[in-house]
């Protein structure tokens, strides 16, 4: 009898929970989640297809139930990491562990085949951002051995290395997202100034606060965990300057209605692109930068444009290394590759073909 009453009032909630669904209004986006939720309009296109989506995504207090199974594995049954990602004084740090080997081989195989057939004539250069995990206490969480990796990165990579590792701490990035703080890269460009073709100048900046920043790790986490600033720094130059992207045209620097998106960060550059062009038609110079990057330019570029007269921004996971030269005139430019130590841990994403 008490196992029928159990079944019955389980029955029930699942029904009475699908029933509420359809009652309530739909939620467009999951900030939790960082997605687009399914809406009713999808049942109209496929009714059997798009139910179950439709369904799980309405389904009341999702986030709190998604929420409560974090809380249960990482407080109640103690485990520091849990979604692969661990909490330290409040900073999510997604888990970079173990070293693949073979990518970070492939890694020094593409930077040098790009160097060694595009950019003979270049002033090249290269350095690689800590991800968070860098900063952690080995004794307490699985991390890989970063000393290893900058070496190994440095002895086999033949362009000049430019060490940024000791500039930044923790602090610099987001509680809730993998990413640098834009007004943290200050420092970088100082220490980039020392090799690149410009001189470092105290640049005003006016400081634009967005107070309700989900980052990408934010969903791996319990929902209590609050939500970060994202500072944005604008002045005339910046607002000036044109932008220009091989897939979908001219954009401003900082598409401000990407701060309601299922992700803020793409306020940066308008998110991810294969190649973007940044043209200063103020400039008093003609200097030009090329930067190969992955996402964590996108928040240091406008930071440089006072300094060159165009800025061009490679993307290669989104576009083939041979596909490059019919845009890019890499000839008597500064040219700096810039990649997290994730995306180095993860390098098959850069379509480079070596050709033998």
């Amino acid at each position: 009898m008490k196992e029928k009453i159990l079944s019955i009032v389980f029955i029930a909630i699942i029904f009475g929970f699908s029933i509420f669904s359809f009652i309530l209004k739909d939620k467009e986006i999951s900030n939790y989640e960082r997605r687009k939720l399914t809406q009713a309009s999808s049942l109209k296109e496929d009714f059997t297809s798009n139910l179950d989506d439709y369904l799980t995504d309405q389904f009341p207090l999702r986030d709190l139930f998604i929420s409560t199974s974090s809380i249960f594995d990482r407080y109640l049954l103690s485990n520091k990491e849990d979604n692969n990602v661990y909490i330290e004084d409040d900073y999510i740090v997604d888990k970079l562990y173990p070293l693949n080997e073979k990518n970070v081989s492939s890694f020094i195989n593409k930077i040098n085949y790009l160097n060694d057939n595009y950019l003979k004539e270049s002033n090249s250069f290269y350095t690689v951002i800590p991800d968070k995990n860098y900063f952690l206490d080995e004794k307490k969480y699985l991390k890989i051995d970063y000393n290893y990796l900058y070496n190994n990165l440095s002895s086999n990579i033949n362009m000049e290395y430019i060490d940024i590792s000791n500039l930044l701490k923790l602090e610099d990035y987001y509680k809730t997202d993998i990413h640098i703080k834009q007004d943290s890269y200050f420092k970088i460009i100082k220490e980039l100034s020392n090799h690149l073709d410009f001189d470092y100048q105290d640049i005003f900046y006016e400081e634009n606060i967005y107070s309700n920043f989900y980052g990408a790790s934010y969903s791996k986490v319990p929902s209590f965990v609050k939500p970060d600033k994202l500072i944005y720094l604008s002045n005339d130059i910046i607002d000036n300057t044109t932008v220009k992207h091989l897939e979908y045209g001219q954009k401003k620097v900082y598409e401000k209605s990407e701060l309601e998106s299922t992700d803020s960060y793409n306020i940066f550059l308008n998110g991810p692109s294969s190649l973007i062009e940044i043209e200063d038609p103020s400039s008093p110079n003609d200097k030009e930068l090329i930067m190969f990057r992955d996402s964590f330019g996108s928040s240091l570029a406008p930071l440089l444009i006072p300094y060159y007269k165009k800025i061009t921004l490679i993307d290669l996971r989104y576009i083939r290394s041979d596909i490059v030269p019919n845009y890019v005139d890499f000839k008597n430019k500064d040219v700096l590759f810039i990649y997290s130590t994730l995306l180095v841990n993860d390098s098959h994403l850069l379509k480079v073909n070596i050709k033998q």
